[in-house]
Formats: C-alpha cells, sequence, structure tokens
C-alpha cells in the first residue's frame, strides 16, 4: 500500500438508497415578458423523462404518476424520439377502443397503440426561443390548444437534430404566478391566461 494516495474505506450500502438526479432550478418570479428559456425545462441540464414504446398502458400510468409528471418522450432502442405519451392519451378513451376491437384489457395495450407519432409531433427551435419571451410562449400554445411543446435544437445540420427543452403549460403558468392545477380544464387555463396575455 502507498501513503501518497491512501485507499477510501467501502460501506455497506443502506437498504432503499434511491441515486441522485438532476434537478433544474427555475428562476424565481417570472413574469409574461421573462426569457423563455429561464422557463423552459432544459434537457441538457436534466434527464430526459422517456418511456420505450412496448411498456404497457399500465406501467406507463404508474411510471408518470410516481413522477409527478403528465407527458414522457417515446424511445427507441437507439434512444431516437419516436413520439410522446400524454396523461390525456391514457384518458382519451382510445384505449378502451382498441381493447375492444382487439380483445385485450386497456391497461394491457403498448404506448406504441395510442402515443402521437413523430411525424404528427410539430416543435418549437431553439433559435427562436432563445429570442422569445415567456409571453409568447404561452401565446403558442393557447393558439395551438396543447398542454406541452417540444423545442429541438437543430444547429448541429442535417444529421444533428435533438429535442432540447420542453415547455408545459401548468408548469408555465405555475412560473409567472397563476395558480393553475395539474390536470386543469383547457377552458380554466383560458380564463387564467386571459389576463396575463391579452
Amino acid at each position: 500500500m502507498t501513503d501518497k494516495y491512501p485507499a477510501l474505506v467501502f460501506h455497506s450500502m443502506p437498504v432503499g438508497a434511491g441515486y441522485a438526479r438532476p434537478e433544474q432550478r427555475f428562476a424565481d418570479g417570472l413574469n409574461a415578458d421573462s426569457p423563455a428559456l429561464a422557463a423552459m425545462t432544459d434537457l441538457r441540464e436534466v434527464t430526459a423523462l422517456t418511456v420505450e414504446r412496448t411498456n404497457t398502458l399500465a406501467a406507463t400510468r404508474e411510471r408518470m404518476k410516481k413522477l409527478g409528471v403528465r407527458m414522457l418522450l417515446v424511445t427507441g432502442t437507439t434512444g431516437a424520439v419516436m413520439g410522446v405519451v400524454t396523461v390525456t392519451d391514457l384518458d382519451s378513451g382510445r384505449p378502451e377502443k382498441i381493447a375492444a376491437k382487439t380483445g385485450e384489457q386497456p391497461d394491457e395495450l403498448f404506448v406504441q397503440d395510442i402515443m402521437t407519432l413523430r411525424g404528427r409531433i410539430e416543435v418549437l427551435t431553439l433559435r427562436d426561443v432563445s429570442e422569445a419571451n415567456a409571453g409568447q410562449v404561452l401565446s403558442s400554445l393557447r393558439r395551438a390548444g396543447r398542454r406541452h411543446a417540444l423545442v429541438l435544437d437543430d444547429s448541429g445540420g442535417d444529421e444533428q437534430h435533438e429535442i432540447c427543452g420542453i415547455f408545459s403549460l401548468t408548469r408555465l403558468c405555475g412560473q409567472i404566478g397563476l395558480d393553475i392545477a395539474p390536470g386543469a380544464s383547457m377552458d380554466s387555463i383560458e380564463q387564467a391566461l386571459q389576463g396575463v396575455i391579452d
């Protein structure tokens, strides 16, 4: 043994030990004029929450509940984003309609059966978001009638596109001081936003 580099002592790992997860710190006191990037969940700083397309709907619902989110990126074996799945998708009635045709239980269906495919997803570009404010993002979500927006970094050329951020309508409303509960109706969100961005 060497005195120059004394060995560290190994200890038993305690029962129930979890693992660290990066957490993005959002600026306090945002308003509609704050930079949009201050309100974006930046996937260059936090780990993206994903699900594989072959997960069952029951497992996916449980994962969302455990993570406290309402949308997951759907990935394939290569890590490429194949689509998204949301709580709205799970609660839309589509699983029950599909199950009625296939004879399966709705919760036994797979994410790939109900997810929104990549080809049907429209994204905001990082270039546009970098020059925008939170009010513009709220207006964009509101006009599109969406609860989430993905942000694409396409600065790497044709081969290097990646989803680098996510906006959540509910979270963004909370960041600018509106009291909107997760899963609130779009009508109630619309009413709350009228005084802020109209």
